[in-house]
């Protein structure tokens, strides 16, 4: 399959060798960094709906995902935010909430759909920003709505969604070529048994939204943070040298998503007529002139932070009660592990020791 061009215009050539014809480009001519995001944005959804048996989506945005999600009933705050006026399936409630969770940073996203794309799913991406897409099949319908978006150069990918690749997996870096095992842990409740705090209580709906970060994690560039609740990942610091720094991103960014579930949105009546994109700025706006920095957080039961490898300092384990986490899931392996516990039970938190690092690159 020729691309455009590679990850930047100037590399000229570029192409993607498929032996097993296991991704199909039905429509638009995609570059390096399109087939990056669906391949790995597609193992997302693949990986989350068969282990929590409902659909999901993924926005992604640069080979990391801006947010995820599985199918669910939308409140009516969450119909305002995501500036959703029509029912929807469940595949299109995916997205949704998967956008959602940060519709400013999902501005022109690559988009991975668990389940064959429907009529609803397809209307709601042709309202939005995106510059493409991946799954598994598509309506008739479906396709000639996502067909004649991007005046008709919207990229859609159709994958095997019983594609399995081979146990090894390597890439050309500098002309040296890479070999490893590909990731493949399967991501189960047996990775969540040890709660290693005094509170060892983690209800079921938290355990799904636990299953739900960690195959986020697996997907995200390293190191990397979440912060899950309610079927949804709220928010994600990714590709920072620095545990904290990846924690605080998460957290801040999961905070803004709360709060604009708490706007007022009567302010938009005055501003009819505008493009989707017009009106997230000026709900951002809204947002930054009603809350600025509080952390509102803490008010949202149930919130989950996951790592993708362990704490090395307690300072992540303090920041996360500013925000009201009360479950963590990491690996655990510092030689603090001890200071982080007796902060955890300070706090009357939950840490489940999942024994698995989730470094993604």
């Amino acid at each position: 399959m020729k691309l455009k061009y590679g990850m930047n215009p100037y590399q000229d050539f570029a192409e993607v060798i498929d032996p097993q014809n296991a991704l199909e480009l039905v429509n638009g001519t995609p570059s390096v960094i399109n087939v990056l995001d669906a391949l790995n944005a597609w193992q997302l959804v693949k990986e989350a709906s068969e282990t929590l048996g409902k659909e999901a989506a993924t926005s992604f945005k640069h080979v990391t995902p801006s947010g995820v999600a599985v199918a669910g009933t939308l409140s009516d705050a969450e119909k305002q935010a995501f500036l959703i006026k029509t029912e929807m399936s469940p595949l299109a409630t995916a997205y949704a909430r998967a956008r959602g969770a940060d519709r400013l940073a999902s501005f022109g996203d690559f988009i991975a759909l668990s389940h064959e794309v429907d009529e609803s799913t397809a209307r709601l991406i042709k309202a939005e920003v995106s510059d493409g897409l991946i799954a598994p099949g598509f309506s008739d319908e479906a396709l000639e709505i996502l067909k004649s978006k991007k005046k008709g150069k919207y990229v859609i990918f159709k994958i095997d969604k019983d594609y399995q690749p081979g146990e090894t997996e390597s890439r050309e870096l500098f002309g040296i070529n890479i070999k490893q095992k590909r990731n493949l842990l399967h991501i189960s409740e047996e990775l969540l048994k040890d709660i290693v705090t005094t509170n060892k209580t983690v209800p079921a709906t938290v355990k799904s939204d636990l299953l739900l970060g960690m195959i986020t994690l697996k997907y995200t560039q390293s190191n990397s943070i979440c912060v899950a609740q309610g079927g949804r990942i709220l928010g994600i610091g990714s590709g920072q040298q620095s545990r904290i720094l990846c924690s605080g991103l998460a957290l801040t960014k999961a905070n803004v998503s709360f709060q604009k579930l708490q706007l007022d949105y009567g302010f938009l009546k005055s501003h009819e007529g505008l493009k989707r994109t017009e009106l997230d700025q000026l709900i951002e706006q809204e947002r930054q002139r009603v809350f600025n920095d509080k952390i509102t957080l803490h008010e949202l039961e149930d919130t989950c932070l996951l790592s993708d490898g362990f704490f090395p300092q307690p300072d992540n384990i303090e920041l996360a009660n500013q925000y009201g986490v009360k479950y963590i899931a990491t690996p655990m392996g510092s030689i603090r592990d001890g200071e982080i516990i007796e902060t955890a039970n300070k706090h009357g938190m939950a840490i489940i020791n999942t024994r698995v690092r989730l470094f993604h690159h």
